[in-house]
């Protein structure tokens, strides 16, 4: 009689062991599931990572190539600027060479001719420094989203 309840003693104990390892096991399975589940949604976070680093990239070439294209603007504006003072200066010298007297009518003319000249380089030069006044906003908008995106932005991701 003894031996039958140590028995049942002992069924009872492996009874119990097998309740806690199936309740182990599934306490594993599930953690296994959402190891998965977590290593998926990594690889989606590492991918809208790779695919705004590369946004980032090409945001920084077109802020490089607008930066560029600003310089030779103004490079430009500068040289136009500078070959109209020339010439006027130019033609200014070639008329007091030739001993033209101020009543002449080729000073006359000059006259007519070169404040129409300069309003219209000033009208062009202050369109071009309009542009280039928004090309540089635009710049600074591009570096600040770009610093944003590489510094702050990449790290903002990970909270």
């Amino acid at each position: 009689m003894q031996y039958l309840k140590e028995l049942d003693e002992l069924r009872y104990h492996l009874t119990a062991t097998k309740t806690t390892t199936d309740a182990s096991a599934a306490s594993a399975q599930s953690a296994q599931l959402q190891c998965f589940a977590l290593l998926k949604e990594l690889d989606e976070k590492n991918h809208s990572l790779k695919e705004h680093e590369d946004h980032v990239q090409r945001l920084a070439e077109q802020l490089d190539n607008w930066e560029n294209d600003l310089q030779a603007r103004e490079l430009s504006k500068k040289q136009l600027k500078d070959e109209v003072m020339r010439v006027e200066h130019d033609i200014m010298e070639a008329v007091a060479k030739a001993g033209v007297n101020k009543d002449c009518e080729l000073w006359k003319l000059l006259d007519e001719v070169s404040p129409k000249n300069l309003e219209k380089m000033n009208k062009l030069l202050t369109g071009k420094a309009e542009e280039i006044s928004r090309l540089k906003d635009e710049i600074r908008i591009l570096s600040a989203y770009r610093k944003l995106k590489t510094g702050n932005g990449i790290a903002g991701m990970y909270l």
